[in-house]
Parts: C-alpha cells; sequence; structure tokens
C-alpha cells in the first residue's frame, strides 16, 4: 500500500483505499465521486496530486470500522417474515412469491438463473427448488411453489436475498 504525507497526514491511493477498505478499486472511485458523496455516501473526498486521487488514512478507518458495518447492520435489519394465510399446499406462482420477497423481476430472474443446476438435481438453489412447473403460454416454464415452502424458505432463508439493483 503506497502511503504519503500530504498536509501532515497519511494519505493511500486508490488501490491503497481499496485494500484497506476490503472494496474494490471501481467501488472506491464509485463510492468517492462528487455525486455519490453528495447522496450521503460517508466516504472521503480525494486530494488530488501528481494526478493521483490520495485519500487520508484516519478517513479510510472511519469507513472501514464505522461506516461499512453499519451499512451491514443496515442490509442485516431487512429481515423478511412472513405469515401467508390459506392453505399450506396451496401453489403460489413464481410471480406472487417475487411479490413477497419485494424484490425486482431483474432480480428475480438473476436468482432463477443462479438456481438452474441445483434445480437440475432437484435441490434448491439460490431460490427454493418449486414444487410444480408447467409449460408457459408462449415460452418457457410457470414454477410455483407450495405456500407452506415458500413461508419456511422466506422466513428462514430470503432475509439474505438483496436486489442487485439495491446500494450496497
Amino acid at each position: 500500500m503506497e502511503i504519503r504525507n500530504i498536509g501532515g497526514q497519511p494519505h493511500t491511493d486508490i488501490a491503497g483505499a481499496a485494500e484497506f477498505t476490503r472494496r474494490s478499486e471501481a467501488t472506491v472511485r464509485l463510492k468517492t465521486s462528487p455525486k455519490q458523496r453528495e447522496q450521503g455516501s460517508g466516504w472521503p473526498a480525494p486530494v488530488k496530486q501528481d494526478k493521483k486521487s490520495w485519500f487520508p488514512i484516519d478517513e479510510l478507518n472511519r469507513v472501514r470500522d464505522i461506516l461499512l458495518p453499519q451499512i451491514v447492520e443496515s442490509t442485516r435489519a431487512r429481515v423478511h417474515h412472513v405469515d401467508l394465510d390459506g392453505d399450506p399446499e396451496e401453489l403460489i406462482s413464481a410471480s406472487e412469491f417475487r411479490r413477497l420477497l419485494d424484490i425486482s423481476q431483474g432480480a428475480w430472474a438473476r436468482y432463477v438463473d443462479l438456481s438452474r443446476a441445483a434445480w437440475r438435481r432437484q435441490e434448491d438453489g439460490y431460490l427454493p427448488f418449486f414444487d410444480d412447473e408447467k409449460p408457459a403460454p408462449v415460452q418457457g416454464k410457470v414454477r410455483y411453489w407450495k405456500r407452506r415452502r415458500a413461508q419456511e424458505w422466506i422466513n428462514n432463508r430470503g432475509a439474505s436475498l438483496r436486489d442487485p439493483g439495491q446500494p450496497e
């Protein structure tokens, strides 16, 4: 990690900031951009010197030790817990399941893609293995889950789902 003394304080470059905060260089660039900082990213502004961006290490300490754990905790606080009324053996559609999880259609499609290999083995994947599958009217398949299985899965595992479009 490259360190330079600027204004009497140690600073590091983007690679060092990424290493220090255990985030990618792309994340450091994004979170320290003027737009992201204006929107409240909490990351420090870079100091420009010799065509490089430098970040005060004491501010990176704050990001790593305070800000990032707060982000993790706030994500963890978004816990799904549902009590689905009705017959526990009744089937619910994928679109109903997705609405219960409060994720976008794009996120659902990504989770289905990530689940396909496990589903071929008739196992739970990123999403639980479906209870019924029928051909869709135009193309593809329509999948259904028993209400009871969907509820158990959401309450036990669904809390870890995050829409990829949501902020880090």
